[in-house]
């Protein structure tokens, strides 16, 4: 039997679905599995053995390009379509791939129909929770352990890169990660801020790294307003890069962004620092948050005038929030 996943975003999304990845593999061991994604998510998904294959989907207007996939995967003929990512437009791809069986979640009702059978979207933790859609092959065996797939020559090559960075493995190393997908401006938390708290915590002893993609200049603009010199490894790190250092890390600060769920695969402590979005549907089960509901939360735009959610966490919350989870760790440590 031959299963294709549909998953296209985004990243942090895709490392949580490595326990659905699991799950169908330990349950259909003899089938093939496929997967469809976008190139950019190769380092993710790439290096897994759960997969026969992966088809990328091609660029924007690329036109020519997307009708030979899908003929590509047409010709594979799935018996099974899974999607998991649950949009119209990925519920549409269910029907292209000419499966026999499609099954999905969906948010509009339009893409119910291009399913066999269908969960709804909740869109906040207050709706009640939804069943797997692989309920609906019988399946019993559930793996929830998210997984890290990183090549065993990036981690025999990882001392070079802490090296050529000058970190200092002889400290505590905590982690802060300030960015979101661009343009969601509503899940960031002020620059000032995260500058005083890297303040304090290099000022405890801490070697503190700046994280991120895509934006140096934003994170430069935080680390000028310090007073202390951390590391700024904006932009100088790959997705496995990125992995290790957060596996090596005491700890992880972090808006609702991808080092979320990467940190919670790893099992490295992480915090999030949730604005705009609702963390009891989003947030790792593993994984600490901060979240100061006002009237308008969760409200999931993008921008926002007033920020009056992230306004509401101050500094000092964050700081014993850190300092909370640091010492728990200490204890659990000692106890073992």
């Amino acid at each position: 039997m031959k299963i294709l996943i549909i998953k296209t975003g985004a990243l942090g999304d895709l490392v949580g679905a490595s326990s659905f990845f699991q799950t169908v593999k330990e349950n259909f061991r003899d089938d093939e599995i496929y997967l469809l994604t976008q190139k950019i998510y190769e380092d993710v998904v790439g290096p897994s053995p759960v997969f026969k294959n992966i088809f990328y989907l091609p660029g924007r207007y690329q036109f020519i390009a997307f009708i030979n996939l899908i003929r590509k995967i047409r010709r594979l003929k799935p018996d099974i379509v899974l999607d998991i990512q649950g949009n119209l437009k990925t519920n549409f791809y269910c029907l292209l791939a000419g499966g026999k069986q499609r099954y999905g979640s969906y948010k509009k009702r339009l893409g119910r129909l291009f399913l066999t059978e269908g969960v709804k979207k909740r869109r906040t933790s207050k709706e009640k929770p939804r069943p797997s859609i692989l309920e609906f092959l019988g399946v019993k065996r559930y793996i929830n352990e998210k997984k890290l797939w990183i090549p065993e020559e990036k981690r025999n090559i990882f001392g070079d890169f802490i090296k050529s960075y000058n970190l200092d493995k002889n400290k505590r190393w905590i982690l802060i990660h300030p960015l979101t997908t661009k343009g969601y401006l509503a899940k960031r938390w002020m620059v000032e801020r995260f500058a005083e708290l890297a303040d304090k915590l290099i000022g405890d002893g801490y070697e503190v790294v700046f994280i991120g993609s895509g934006e140096y200049g934003y994170v430069e603009n935080i680390v000028s307003r310090m007073k202390n010199h951390p590391k700024n490894l904006v932009d100088k790190t790959d997705f496995h890069d990125l992995c290790l250092l957060i596996e090596r890390a005491s700890l992880v600060i972090t808006t609702d962004s991808s080092p979320l769920h990467i940190a919670a695969a790893a099992g490295t402590k992480v915090l999030g620092i949730f604005g705009s979005t609702d963390p009891l549907k989003i947030c790792p089960h593993n994984a600490y948050y901060i979240y100061k509901e006002v009237d308008c939360s969760p409200c999931y735009k993008k921008v926002c005038r007033s920020m009056k959610c992230m306004k509401e966490i101050t500094v000092e919350d964050v700081y014993q929030k850190v300092k909370e989870i640091i010492k728990n760790e200490d204890q659990y440590t000692y106890l073992h």
